[in-house]
């Protein structure tokens, strides 16, 4: 009797430890890295803030002699924000996917969306100059290339980010047909609903 009743409990210790390695595992890995420099991070905080709509925590990450670094898991790739304790404006928007994501000039780099938003915006930089004697065509020039990666990354989390980056070049009515390009999910993330906001204040949706 003495013996089933042992077996029971250590099937269950069993259950519940299988329960929890799982639950544990649950996503796929990414690890954070870079330091305040190398982030662009003009203040010295001794902690920074990872937030996202999509995490079920806000995550504070230690800063140590400049550096930082953090691990978690995500399901799916998501955008994310890195900023100051008590900062409200966003100040490092991210994609969280699978993969060691390392700040390089104030940019996050080295995974799949990360790498392709970089390049966009090095995109971005390189026609402004070239238009540096015709700011007018700016505009105009730079939509195209948004209109381009936009429609490439239309439903990933990535598009969350360029139409961030859009807003501060486009027009009105030229953001609003950027945003007409993504998918639903995209349309309804809470960065894109505060520039809706925006263009509907300034009757341009």
């Amino acid at each position: 009797m003495k013996d089933k009743m042992n077996m029971k409990r250590i099937a269950l210790i069993m259950a519940a430890l299988a329960i929890l390695v799982t639950g544990c595992s649950k996503g796929k890995k990414y690890t954070l890295t870079g330091s305040l420099e190398t982030a662009n991070f003009k203040q010295s905080p001794d902690s920074l803030v990872l937030v996202s709509d999509d995490l079920p925590n806000i995550y504070t990450i230690p800063v140590k002699d400049g550096a930082f670094s953090f691990s978690g898991r995500v399901v799916k790739p998501i955008v994310a924000t890195l900023k100051e304790p008590g900062k409200k404006v966003v100040n490092k928007p991210i994609v969280l996917e699978k993969g060691t994501i390392t700040f390089e000039n104030g940019y996050p780099r080295g995974t799949p969306l990360n790498e392709a938003f970089y390049e966009l915006s090095q995109q971005v930089k390189e026609t402004i100059r070239a238009n540096r004697e015709n700011q007018e065509a700016i505009p105009e020039a730079l939509s195209k290339l948004y209109r381009d990666y936009l429609t490439q990354h239309s439903d990933d989390p990535s598009a969350v980010i360029a139409l961030m980056s859009a807003r501060r070049y486009m027009k009105p009515d030229m953001m609003s047909e950027l945003i007409a390009l993504t998918s639903k999910s995209v349309q309804n993330d809470s960065h894109i609903d505060k520039i809706k906001l925006e263009l509907r204040l300034r009757g341009a949706m």
